[in-house]
């Protein structure tokens, strides 16, 4: 599944002066802005606000930006990018918040928002200076404490691009997509150090997570736990984490290819569904050339009989500690040419 590109934004028209007490890039459009680190975080919310309808670039200078309250992508057509690893948000002590926000702030969202890209650039959610896994208090009550402080967060969004992005140490995980996302691609992405999951996704369809590296995650590298449809993961590696490679439930029609599964603290995959909503089984997703060792507890474990029609091919399942292949009941689980050696 190929994915259409966010659109960048036109760079035709080119003005040769200040906008927003930023200046900007030699050439560069007027829908694009540069940010320096000795500018602060204030001048990227500025810059994200002085950008025109149609969208544009906020371009991020090398160094270290200590942000405070999220920084907020909710218009379309907006591309934040810095300079590479060394361009760096850091959440500042007890901020309690998410380092960046793709999509709508308030629960329910109140509109799909398109075409934003996050790219070349290094997150950290700084979570042992943190009080709360959620925005300013106790999860889910009312108003900010719906959101959970994510290194990224994306919600209700679609057509979106995180790319060259690494994403550490979030009080909560590392990406998170909710809220009904779709099309939303996530490409050379290395998440680490998260106190929950490397990278998650709730009610999200039509998604492609390519070239990841998920490790020393305190849970799980990928979670898939509320309505996962018709995604791909593909050459991806998840290794160390706490508990699993993969946890799914409610999980459907997903491919994942080339997946590497090693050395995770219980399952490389664990496949269930949730006991007290019918209708949340694991169904119809296939394993393609995925790599599961070396976990300490199963390889694969499908935890229940309702999750059926899933399919393991040319794959390679060995040398975890309790199991390799370990099945609710029998028959759950469609092997095609397993690897020699299992």
């Amino acid at each position: 599944m190929s994915l259409p590109q966010p659109s960048l934004p036109d760079r035709g028209f080119f003005l040769g002066c200040l906008l927003a007490g930023f200046a900007l890039l030699p050439g560069r459009s007027a829908a694009g802005v540069q940010v320096d680190a000795a500018a602060g975080e204030e001048a990227i919310h500025a810059a994200v606000a002085a950008l025109p309808p149609g969208g544009g670039v906020v371009e991020l200078g090398s160094g270290t930006f200590l942000v405070t309250r999220p920084i907020i992508l909710d218009r379309d057509g907006v591309e934040l990018r810095g300079q590479g690893p060394g361009t760096r948000l850091q959440l500042a002590a007890r901020a309690n918040c998410p380092v960046v926000l793709i999509g709508s702030i308030h629960t329910p969202v109140e509109r799909v928002v398109r075409r934003i890209t996050v790219r070349q650039l290094t997150i950290d959610g700084n979570r042992t200076e943190q009080d709360y896994e959620c925005y300013g208090g106790p999860c889910d009550e009312r108003n900010l404490t719906a959101l959970r402080n994510n290194g990224i967060t994306i919600r209700g969004a679609a057509d979106i691009l995180v790319e060259d992005v690494l994403t550490r140490r979030a009080r909560s995980g590392g990406v998170v997509l909710e809220k009904d996302c779709s099309r939303v691609r996530l490409n050379r992405l290395e998440s680490a150090d998260n106190e929950f999951d490397g990278v998650a996704a709730y009610e999200s369809e039509d998604c492609e997570f390519t070239h990841l590296n998920l490790h020393h995650n305190r849970s799980a590298g990928f979670s898939f736990d509320w309505r996962f449809v018709r995604n791909r993961i593909a050459d991806c590696v998840a290794s160390d984490n706490g508990s699993q490679g993969i946890f799914m439930r409610d999980s459907r029609w997903n491919t994942f290819e080339r997946v590497t599964l090693q050395r995770n603290g219980e399952q490389g995959v664990f496949i269930a569904e949730t006991t007290e909503l019918p209708g949340t089984a694991c169904r119809r997703n296939r394993f393609i050339q995925v790599v599961i060792t070396g976990n300490r507890a199963q390889g694969l474990r499908i935890n229940d009989r309702s999750c059926e029609s899933n399919q393991l091919v040319d794959s390679l399942v060995r040398d975890n500690r309790l199991e390799d292949i370990s099945l609710a009941v029998p028959g759950l689980l469609e092997i095609q040419r397993p690897q020699p050696g299992q």
